[in-house]
């Protein structure tokens, strides 16, 4: 074949066999590029050389990549006309193939798909197990911000946001040109992401600034200042004895005055009756002898509620300190004990946290509360008055790091303490430890400032081996505790015991000998007399305080299981009410008082012309009397509060 090609190509060799050696290279060079052309392989093949391979394919692939938003591409492909192929792609995005099979030279066309990512690919054609590799362009970085139009704000501020839509792999970045558009958020991310700002209160003409994101501008304007007012709490409440409340904080600004007065007589301004820009009004109850009451105050032309408990309300808040992370929290509770019925509030006394949750309540509650991210380099307190306590705020800076060790803790099937958590970090940096699961309790540590330890407890496992987590430090410990070949009976679960407490009913425990045990009481008013710890069968008694308040369920641990405790309520009545007198006065009384056995109660005069002379205290049944001094002015009347109860007394006038 290559011979008559030679022929063909080169008539004059054929014609005079001993033509000058410069047409002979003519003619071999012409030759060479016919061979090329039919297949012929690459080497000039005589009559005595070797033979080119046979049906040898040769691919020619797109010298340049294939744009990113795709295209048809061609590939050559080079063999002896003879010689049969087929094609195929090894990616997805490579499709069409056209033709895909064939015989001898040709072009195989394909279709490459748009490529979605901000990366360059490439993927291979075979064509008989020859391979052309197709490359394409990354898809460029395009940015959609949303919204794009321009940001307004009235002159108190606040907040706003900017989604940024875009392919995985594409970076960018947000900045300010104005100190008072401050981003609260990422200043940059890579991919799909979502700008937070947050805008100052104007105290001055209206501006405008901008905001760059993405190399995109987006216009911010706010309205000069105006006299508008924020006041904080705007409900709030005092303990029944009185005394001054949590102050009451008015933002505006500068220039603009507002004043304070009360509303209720038993409410006094004791200070901010005026201001100008920004301030505090602290006020004053009287102390409350009757049931629960509200009043109000107008501070800035706004109403401030203010409600106080009854005579006999306590409240007891848990915890009264709390440690957050730097990144701040979405919600974090605080807890409220109070008799049913006693009325409470919660507030924030700082801007940078806001209660979500339980504003107000009855009796026992909740209180939560969110704090914002700490962008001021350094550690913030704050406080928050729940039921008219503080609970003070700690949280971190975002230059606090922590150090925990160790993260992984043993502990055997019986519980108990486990090896103390240490924990290292700055001076001042606060931290908390948390339990996350229920055979977990944070025994000590539970908040801290700089280094400091945390001490868990696990309790007795009775089944499989199991692990636990806690977190300290906003790092997770994990609790690993052996399975247990002990099991336990407890009996009685259940139990119940009168106002006036006393030894509760034993708890038996019973178990293999040689399985260890643990007794504790999970309220303060339960305490394990004997039996806190065992080992094998043995027996658990308590003692259980009298119930001055309403009834109550509290529970103990023993064995790893609980014991329901239930307490009757002290209920108490007085006979008689009330009593008169003439204008002479003399002794009063007998007053009886009659409650359960061991139920505790005063008695005391809320007039200074009456004076208990008997039974100012008592337990259980009994009376109580009085003298009522001479009247030498007009008809009058008051009171005595005997076991909680009021009782009256009316006097003649001389």
């Amino acid at each position: 074949m290559q011979a008559g090609l030679l022929r063909t190509s080169c008539p004059l060799l054929t014609a005079v066999g001993h033509l000058r050696s410069i047409r002979m290279i003519a003619c071999l060079i012409i030759w060479s590029f016919a061979c090329a052309a039919a297949g012929c392989g690459s080497t000039v093949a005589t009559s005595t050389g070797p033979s080119p391979t046979k049906c040898g394919i040769t691919l020619a692939p797109p010298a340049s990549p294939v744009n990113s938003s795709g295209a048809t591409a061609t590939i050559a492909v080079r063999t002896q006309a003879e010689c049969a192929w087929t094609a195929s792609s090894e990616v997805n995005w490579i499709t069409g193939l056209t033709p895909a099979s064939g015989q001898g030279t040709g072009d195989l066309r394909i279709e490459v798909a748009s490529n979605p990512d901000a990366a360059t690919r490439q993927g291979d054609i075979v064509v008989n197990g020859e391979r052309a590799r197709i490359r394409q362009d990354a898809a460029p970085c395009r940015f959609e911000l949303s919204p794009t139009e321009p940001q307004t704000f009235d002159g108190t501020g606040g907040n706003g946001r900017v989604d940024v839509t875009t392919l995985a792999g594409c970076s960018w970045t947000a900045s300010s040109s104005a100190s008072w558009i401050a981003i609260a958020g990422q200043t940059g991310g890579t991919g799909t992401g979502v700008v937070s700002f947050t805008i100052g209160r104007n105290t001055s003409v209206a501006r405008t600034g901008t905001l760059t994101i993405a190399g995109q501008t987006i216009s911010v304007s706010q309205a000069s200042a105006t006299c508008s007012y924020v006041v904080t709490p705007l409900s709030t409440s005092v303990v029944a004895t009185g005394g001054a409340g949590t102050p009451i904080a008015v933002e505006t600004v500068d220039g603009c005055t507002w004043t304070a007065v009360s509303n209720a007589t038993w409410l006094t301004v004791a200070s901010g009756a005026s201001g100008s820009g920004d301030g505090a009004v602290g006020f004053t109850a009287s102390a409350n002898t009757g049931g629960a009451r509200s009043g109000t105050l107008t501070i800035a032309g706004q109403i401030v509620t203010v409600a106080q408990a009854a005579a006999n309300c306590s409240y007891t808040v848990t915890p009264t300190n709390v440690s957050v992370p730097s990144s701040g929290v979405m919600s974090s509770a605080v807890s409220v004990s109070a008799s049913s019925g006693c009325p409470w509030t919660a507030a924030s006394n700082v801007a940078w946290m806001s209660i979500v949750s339980g504003s107000s309540g009855a009796g026992n509650g909740t209180a939560s509360f969110t704090a914002t991210a700490n962008t001021t380099g350094a550690i913030r307190t704050g406080t928050l008055t729940i039921a008219g306590q503080p609970v003070t705020i700690t949280q971190a800076s975002t230059s606090c790091s922590y150090s925990v060790k160790p993260t992984s803790l043993n502990v055997d099937a019986g519980g108990g303490a486990a090896n103390p958590i240490s924990i290292m970090t700055a001076n001042g940096c606060p931290w908390t430890a948390s339990s996350n699961t229920s055979w977990l309790s944070i025994t000590s540590g539970a908040t801290g400032l700089g280094d400091g330890t945390v001490t868990i407890t696990a309790a007795a496992n009775t089944g499989g081996a199991r692990n636990g987590t806690v977190t300290v430090a906003n790092q997770t410990v994990t609790v690993n505790q052996a399975a247990a070949p002990c099991t336990y009976t407890v009996s009685p679960t259940s139990t119940s015991i009168g106002a006036a407490g006393g030894s509760g009913t034993p708890v038996s425990v019973n178990t293999s000998s040689g399985c260890t045990w643990t007794a504790r009481s999970n309220v303060n008013w339960v305490t394990i007399a004997t039996g806190s710890s065992g080992t094998g069968a043995g027996t658990v008694t308590y003692s259980v305080q009298s119930n001055a308040g309403s009834a109550r369920t509290g529970t103990l641990t023993v064995a790893g299981q609980m014991v329901t405790i239930s307490q009757a309520a002290c209920m108490f009545t007085i006979a008689p009410t009330s009593q008169s007198f003439d204008s002479s006065g003399g002794a009063g009384g007998p007053v009886a008082v009659t409650t359960q056995t061991g139920c505790a109660w005063t008695a005391v005069s809320n007039a200074n012309w009456i004076t208990v002379s008997s039974g100012a205290s008592g337990t259980g049944n009994g009376a109580v009397t009085f003298n009522v001094a001479a009247n030498t002015g007009g008809a009058r009347t008051g009171t005595l509060t005997i076991a909680g109860l009021t009782f009256t007394v009316s006097q003649q006038k001389k």
